[in-house]
């Protein structure tokens, strides 16, 4: 392994004190269920007075105290989730000083998934393998029935591997214990040319800075004209990640179900062990844990392309991508 340089930057002297790491994530629940609690009076007073507008229910007694009541429980909860937003929220986190850890030198293996991606496999393989910045590529198979893994060895990937549980999660995780081998970072993408190989650079150079660096494709300037991040994906993305962003307060979130990523590997070796969710919505999961163990997280914008092949995700599928969804909001709410 290479020695890199480690850094400590000066500490802002205005920085507040901050809370106690244990009360820290009962804060940030806290938070968290004030802001539902107020988005959700806030929804029915909104449809109590229509219903007082436009029906005879507006003269009935009964209901107009209804109305009030729910009145007096958004301001209620208003209030609370203004506060713990806007004050508490400054105090969430103990004082942690910036800090920079040289990569110079570093291995950096990238880890491919693939599912019936034999029109693109080949392509993203070749893009990785001309970056100077990566000395290896492992792609993971996950059954394909394709030629998907003759074609990634043809194109030549340095390894070629079939995880044979299914799922996206389980695929991912297959791609960063194997990749993590002999490296220093990991760099996390799925094999069907959605994403560029030239972002690796620009993952390293914050990755200098934190321990795992995310891609967001909320950057409309970055994304071709047609691509899975449509009417309901993008926007959808966005309000799902400023929950988490609600609830670990201290990183700015866009995007939920982004699979480019890289993380140094010191870090994933911690990481690890808690990695379990082999479905869908395990690009939330795997930040979430990193959050809950304190892991400097950051998130850049990348370039993102229409895709090679016939799209398999929940951008092709609006009934299950509602469910991913939902599954994305459970790990929100319960971590």
């Amino acid at each position: 392994m290479t020695r890199r340089k480690e850094i400590t930057l000066p500490r802002e002297a205005s920085r507040p004190a901050g809370v106690s790491r244990g009360w820290a994530p009962w804060i940030g629940r806290f938070t968290l269920w004030s802001v539902t609690g107020a988005l959700a009076t806030a929804g029915l007073y909104a449809a109590t007075s229509m219903l007082w507008l436009l029906t005879p229910l507006g003269e009935d007694p009964g209901f107009l105290a209804v109305h009030r009541g729910i009145l007096i429980g958004a301001a209620l909860f208003g209030g609370v989730a203004f506060w713990q937003l806007f004050v508490m929220h400054r105090r969430l986190l103990p004082p942690r000083d910036a800090s920079y850890r040289s990569l110079g030198g570093a291995r950096v293996h990238v880890g491919l998934t693939a599912w019936n991606d034999r029109e693109a496999i080949g392509p993203a393989v070749r893009e990785f393998k001309a970056c100077p910045e990566v000395h290896k590529v492992v792609v993971v198979d996950n059954n394909s029935t394709d030629d998907t893994a003759r074609v990634a060895a043809e194109a030549g990937a340095d390894a070629v591997v079939i995880e044979t549980v299914p799922g996206y999660g389980s695929c991912c995780m297959r791609a960063l214990a194997e990749a993590a081998e002999g490296a220093d970072v990991v760099v996390l993408c799925e094999g069907d040319m959605t994403f560029s190989a030239h972002d690796v650079k620009k993952f390293l150079a914050y990755l200098e800075n934190c321990d795992l660096v995310l891609g967001t494709r909320a950057t409309q300037e970055l994304r071709d004209s047609v691509t899975q991040m449509d009417w309901l994906l993008n926007p959808g993305n966005q309000i799902v990640a400023k929950l988490v962003q609600t609830r670990f307060w201290g990183t700015r979130l866009t995007d939920m179900g982004c699979t480019y990523r890289a993380i140094r590997v010191e870090s994933y070796r911690r990481l690890a062990g808690h990695l379990r969710v082999k479905g869908n919505h395990f690009s939330p999961h795997m930040f979430i844990e990193a959050l809950k163990r304190d892991m400097r997280v950051i998130e850049i914008p990348v370039y993102f392309r229409a895709r090679l092949g016939e799209s398999k995700g929940v951008g092709s599928n609006k009934v299950k991508a509602t469910r991913v969804a939902l599954k994305m909001l459970e790990l929100i709410y319960t971590a």
